[in-house]
């Protein structure tokens, strides 16, 4: 089910006028394809245009940048949020964790250049939009490799920080080679073997 993108002026209790709810609705669906096609950096004044409205209503809806990658992530957090809980509820670690690390790395690819600009967050405290995305991410991935520890099946030495940044580049290996030819299952299977305890 698809989370409703919420505006300044809907968080601050005032209702949107149907026009302008109709113009803000426009913006986030044609941003959400411009951030897959062309990536998080892509045009505003492009996005503004393909949805048919001046750069100012764009403004207006979404004072920065920020604003309107949080407006698309709307889905996406969501998403996360839940399955993050469904995978935590798991009975199996092991299973949790492969489920998990898979997630992880399509949630980095959700739309062209997402997992490079999380990257990009300055630390854990930032306040953005992609430090939100960023935060909820890590706090997922904190709380599965725990208890994969606690199973024996990750090192104590591992930390998840550390295994978000491997199964983030074969997300940017994903994100920038033709579809099909990265062998992620191989590659995630490296990762695992590689954060086993040895036997």
């Amino acid at each position: 089910m698809r989370a409703t993108a919420t505006s300044p002026a809907q968080e601050s209790g005032r209702k949107l006028r149907a026009d302008a709810q109709r113009n803000y609705d426009k913006l986030v669906a044609v941003a959400r394809d411009a951030f897959s096609e062309y990536g998080a950096n892509a045009s505003l004044d492009d996005i503004a245009k393909r949805a048919g409205v001046g750069p100012g209503t764009l403004y207006r809806h979404f004072p920065t940048r920020a604003d309107l990658h949080l407006a698309v992530l709307q889905d996406w957090i969501a998403d996360v949020q839940t399955e993050g809980d469904r995978i935590l509820a798991l009975e199996d670690p092991e299973q949790a964790l492969d489920e998990w690390l898979r997630r992880y790395m399509g949630y980095k690819n959700f739309f062209r250049g997402l997992h490079v600009a999380l990257l990009e967050v300055p630390g854990d405290n930032d306040q953005s939009a992609l430090g939100e995305c960023k935060g909820i991410l890590t706090g997922i991935s904190t709380r599965v490799i725990d208890r994969a520890k606690v199973a024996g099946l990750v090192r104590t030495d591992v930390e998840a920080k550390t295994v978000c940044q491997m199964v983030s580049g074969i997300a940017f290996l994903v994100d920038q080679s033709p579809a099909g030819t990265v062998d992620v299952d191989t590659q995630l299977g490296i990762i695992r073997a590689g954060i086993h305890p040895a036997a």
